[in-house]
């Protein structure tokens, strides 16, 4: 069973009538312009891969449940799996990308799939300025050839975007040299593993001991390594990824509570009501109506 939350698709964010957006087809929207971060002032997910340039400001969001600060010279992108919540901005200036999933596809990348899709972190980077001007270099010319259409735009816009990533993975490339081979303490190599483990599974498996299998570790030490990392225990990271992934389908998608019981594993509608009251004191109709 598939880790499941409602997507936002390109067509959907169009919808909103992006002001200082300009999109190509349903395959690419692009801005300089984020006046608009409601839309993910709660936890989403958006089908596609979201690339995100800050060039000024900063803005405070939390991805797959870690808290995030982006600052100036900072590169994000999101995958299609990422759940992301935007929870302030000050002063943010920046440049942001959405590429449908098919459209990456269709550009046949392997080292995209290898370097960004199937990594387990997320793809975050402090970048030089010759870098950021690098990367600033292909919005005009994106934004002006979608505007100017011709027989062989898809053509240029599918080159351009291509160039696009192809200098990203070499960016990544140079910043994973230059950090040369440190990967951080064993207990905070743990919790990595933990919460892409956790992010792959948490839809149908609930328990520290199948966790702790994955890991070839016991259920004591690993709760005991994650609680030492990061301040929670195992279970209540896996009790929080699963109710912030109920939160989100209670609140974007159309699907009745039973659907939802059964896309999270439970054995009854009745026993993931009484999970999701008690880790929220609410019960999920009631959760649904607040919303």
């Amino acid at each position: 069973m598939d880790s499941v939350l409602n997507h936002i698709t390109i067509r959907e964010l169009l919808k909103n009538k992006f002001r200082y957006a300009t999109a190509f087809s349903d395959k690419l929207i692009i801005t300089d312009h984020l006046g608009y971060l409601e839309l993910f002032k709660y936890p989403c997910r958006i089908d596609a891969v979201s690339i995100f340039i800050c060039t000024s400001g900063r803005m405070d969001c939390c991805i797959n449940l870690k808290n995030y600060t982006v600052l100036p010279n900072t590169v994000v992108i999101c995958r299609s799996s990422d759940i992301i919540q935007i929870i302030s901005s000050h002063n943010l200036e920046a440049y942001a990308g959405v590429i449908s999933t098919d459209f990456i596809n269709e550009l046949k990348i392997s080292l995209w799939q290898q370097s960004i899709y199937f990594s387990p972190d997320l793809f975050m980077r402090t970048i030089s300025d010759s870098e950021l001007q690098l990367l600033k270099y292909f919005y005009p010319q994106l934004r002006d050839n979608i505007c100017r259409p011709c027989k062989e735009t898809p053509k240029i816009i599918q080159s351009l975007i291509q160039a696009f990533v192809y200098t990203i993975i070499s960016i990544m490339e140079k910043g994973n040299q230059e950090a040369g081979t440190f990967k951080g303490t064993r207990n905070e190599q743990l919790f990595e593993k933990f919460m892409s483990l956790l992010s792959q599974y948490h839809s149908r498996e609930r328990s520290v001991s199948f966790y702790a299998d994955k890991m070839c570790l016991t259920s004591n030490y690993l709760s005991g390594e994650i609680k030492a990392n990061s301040g929670k225990t195992a279970s209540e990271w896996i009790n929080e990824y699963v109710i912030l992934e109920a939160k989100t389908l209670l609140m974007y998608s159309e699907l009745s509570v039973q659907e939802i019981s059964y896309r999270l594993n439970f054995p009854t509608q009745s026993s993931f009501g009484k999970y999701f009251k008690k880790q929220t004191g609410f019960g999920p109709m009631e959760f649904r109506k607040m919303m």
